[in-house]
């Protein structure tokens, strides 16, 4: 089963299972930011994910990511 980090800095974050994710969709207090290049996020993303390509993260973070507050949730593998 996929395990998606819910914070990639912070080494102790906790992982959101596959079904976890599933029943969160749509939850607004949950941002889920998909760090795959553009092509990727293009093919095929989780519904309603952000696309912050992780080499584009430094630069757009905080225009992509306002609310620092926010719970995110970031993946960065196919999650089919």
């Amino acid at each position: 089963m996929a395990e998606l980090s819910a914070a990639a800095n912070e080494p102790d974050s906790p992982e959101v299972s596959r079904d976890e994710l599933i029943r969160r969709l749509g939850d607004p207090s949950l941002v889920i930011v998909d760090v795959l290049p553009r092509d990727s996020y293009a093919a095929g993303h989780i519904p309603g994910a952000l696309s912050l390509p992780l080499a584009e993260l430094n630069e757009r973070a905080r225009e992509v990511l306002p609310n620092p507050q926010a719970e995110i949730l970031v993946y960065c593998a196919k999650f089919t």
